[in-house]
C-alpha cells in the first residue's frame, strides 16, 4: 500500500486566523506558526488554523513580509482552468460597467481573487503586470488563460514595479507574446490617445481617473484652468472640452509633455492648452508669487507616500501642494485634488485638506468626494484595494 503524501501546509498561530476568515487574502510572516510538508517558495500550500481547520489555498514566498496570498478558499486545483474561470468572472464585471470600451482594467489583483496580477486592455493588446513570485511562477497557465478569455493580438509583460524587489524578483518589461507596436492608439473618455506600453508609466495610462476627469470637465466652463502633474494631458483635454478658457499644464517630465502635446494636437484642443516643464512645487510657488488666479485647479500627483514610515513626511507634502493650489483659486474657484497613496486614507486626506485650507485662509466647500473608476472595484475586506481619493472643493 503506497504512502499518502500530505499537501504542504501553512499553519497559522492561534488567534491569527480572524483576518483571513474575514475575507482578507494576505498572511504575514509573523502570523505563521509552522510550515509542514514539501514547502517551496512560489509554490502552493493549504492554509489551516492552529487546530488544523482548512481555510484556503495560497501561493507563498517566505522571503517576503506578506508570505502567503490566498487564491481560493476552496480546494481548487490552481491550473489553467482555474485562471480561465477567474478571468471570465472579471470580464463579466467589466463588460457590465464599461460595455464596448476598448481601454479598461480587466483584472485588479485581490479584488478579482488574483493577488499579484493586474491586467489592462488597450484595444487589441494587453498590459499584464505581475508583482509576486506566486504569479511569476504561473506565467504559463496565466498566458494560456489570458489568450483563451481575451484573445488579444499581443501582450506586454509589465514586471518593473519596485514591489517586485520585496519578492526577490528582477525588474523587466518586454513583449510577452504577439506583435505589439511601439505606440498603441486607443479611445479613452472620448479622446484618441497614444499609449506607450513598453516604456510608459505603470501599465500605460491611468484608467482609474476616468470618472474623476469627467467631474473636472463638468466644472470647467468659462474658467481659466491649471493642471499640475498633467502627465499625458488627459485632465487638460477634459478641461478644454468642458469649456475652460485657457489651460496651463505643468509636468516635470519632458517625455510625458511630448506625448501630451501630441495628444492635444490629435484631439483638436491645442489652441487652449499651454505647457510648462517644471517641478510642481516650483511652479505653484512661482504662480503664487506672481499673483496668478485660476477658476479651476487640478492636482493629481503620483503617490507621495510609499510606506507607513513615510506617512508624516508625505502628508506634509500633500498639505503644502494643496495649500499652494488653494491660494491660486479665484473666489468660487474649484480645486480637484487627488491622492493615490493608499497609506493616506480618506480620513487623513480630509485632515490634510482641512489643514491646507486653514493655512491658505480659504474656506473650502466639498462638492464631491470620489475614488477609483468601477473597473477598479474595492474588496470589502481589503482596504488596500481603495487607494484613490478625489476631492472636488470650492473656495468661498
Amino acid at each position: 500500500m503506497s504512502k499518502v503524501i500530505a499537501a504542504a501546509q501553512l499553519v497559522l498561530r492561534k488567534g491569527e486566523d480572524r483576518r483571513v476568515r474575514g475575507g482578507h487574502p494576505w498572511i504575514f510572516s509573523n502570523e505563521v506558526e509552522s510550515w509542514q510538508g514539501g514547502v517551496e517558495d512560489g509554490g502552493l500550500v493549504d492554509v489551516v488554523d492552529h487546530r488544523g481547520a482548512f481555510l484556503g489555498r495560497a501561493y507563498i514566498n517566505r522571503h517576503s513580509l506578506i508570505c502567503a496570498r490566498l487564491l481560493t478558499r476552496g480546494r481548487d486545483e490552481i491550473d489553467t482552468a482555474f485562471f480561465v474561470k477567474r478571468l471570465e468572472r472579471a470580464k463579466r464585471l467589466r463588460d457590465s460597467v464599461y460595455p464596448g470600451e476598448p481601454a479598461v482594467r480587466l483584472v485588479y489583483g485581490e479584488s478579482d481573487q488574483l493577488p499579484g496580477l493586474v491586467v489592462d486592455r488597450y484595444g487589441d493588446w494587453l498590459a499584464v503586470q505581475v508583482l509576486t513570485l506566486g504569479m511569476e511562477s504561473r506565467l504559463g497557465e496565466l498566458k494560456a488563460a489570458l489568450e483563451r478569455v481575451f484573445e488579444p493580438t499581443g501582450a506586454v509583460l509589465v514586471a518593473d514595479s519596485p514591489l517586485r524587489t520585496l519578492e526577490g524578483l528582477e525588474q523587466r518589461r518586454e513583449i510577452w507574446w504577439g506583435n505589439v507596436p511601439e505606440r498603441v492608439s486607443v479611445a479613452v473618455g472620448g479622446f484618441e490617445l497614444e499609449v506607450d506600453l513598453l516604456h510608459g508609466q505603470k501599465t500605460g495610462l491611468f484608467l482609474d481617473q476616468r470618472e474623476n476627469r469627467k467631474r473636472a470637465e463638468a466644472r470647467a466652463k468659462g474658467r481659466s484652468a491649471l493642471d499640475v502633474f498633467c502627465y499625458q494631458g488627459e485632465w487638460s483635454m477634459h478641461l478644454a472640452r468642458g469649456g475652460a478658457t485657457t489651460v496651463l499644464a505643468v509636468d516635470s517630465s519632458e517625455p510625458a509633455l511630448a506625448l501630451a502635446r501630441e495628444n492635444v494636437a490629435r484631439n483638436g484642443v491645442a489652441e487652449k492648452i499651454e505647457f510648462m516643464r517644471a517641478d510642481a512645487f516650483d511652479a505653484l510657488r512661482r504662480l503664487e508669487r506672481e499673483g496668478k488666479r485660476y477658476g479651476i485647479v487640478v492636482l493629481d500627483p503620483p503617490a507621495l507616500i510609499k510606506s507607513r514610515r513615510a506617512v508624516a513626511a508625505g502628508a506634509r507634502a500633500y498639505r503644502e501642494h494643496n495649500r499652494l493650489a488653494m491660494s491660486l483659486l479665484e473666489e468660487d474657484g474649484v480645486l480637484v485634488t487627488c491622492s493615490c497613496s493608499h497609506h493616506l486614507d480618506d480620513d487623513l486626506f480630509r485632515q490634510v485638506l482641512l489643514e491646507a485650507a486653514r493655512a491658505a485662509r480659504r474656506p473650502m466647500r466639498v462638492l464631491d468626494w470620489a475614488g477609483e473608476a468601477p473597473d477598479h472595484p474595492r474588496l470589502l475586506a481589503v482596504p488596500e484595494t481603495h487607494y484613490l481619493k478625489c476631492a472636488v472643493l470650492q473656495a468661498l
